[in-house]
């Protein structure tokens, strides 16, 4: 009697802790603006239902994958394609992110640039760009052996 008990509050634990971060996350999410920001950036306002969609989508089937560990032959390929994916979802977070922090023109204001805001930006993205792929082509738990 005792396990089926903590059986059930641990059910019930998970559950409310797994609604309150879902809920937390996509009230982050719809805060920034980051769908319809990515429509109007691509002019493609009248998709925004599929990009919803997309993206509950994309959350139910990673929080399936995360409590069952289901293996699925995917091949290199649509790994990469996968990766590039995440890679792009993140990085459109972060500049959502710094555009409703309003970053870029604090930043503009306290450094004083006049042209080319576009090639910091772009500076930006490919030092990040270059710091992961050193960060996973060369980890540093080999370096530390």
């Amino acid at each position: 009697m005792q396990s089926i008990l903590s059986a059930i509050f641990c059910i019930v634990w998970g559950l409310g802790s797994g609604i309150i971060i879902a809920g937390g996350i996509v009230a982050f999410i719809t805060i920034i603006g980051i769908v319809p920001l990515m429509a109007h950036r691509t002019q493609t306002t009248h998709h925004s239902n599929y990009y919803e969609n997309a993206i509950m989508l994309g959350v139910f089937v990673g929080s399936i994958l995360s409590i069952w560990h289901i293996y699925i032959p995917i091949g290199q390929l649509l790994t990469s394609i996968m990766s590039l994916a995440f890679g792009v979802f993140v990085g459109v977070l972060v500049i959502a992110l710094a555009e409703v922090l309003d970053v870029f023109p604090i930043t503009d204001r306290r450094i004083k640039i006049k042209k080319g805001v576009y090639l910091f930006v772009i500076a930006l993205a490919l030092g990040k760009l270059v710091g992961s792929l050193y960060f996973w082509l060369y980890p540093i738990s080999t370096q530390l052996k």
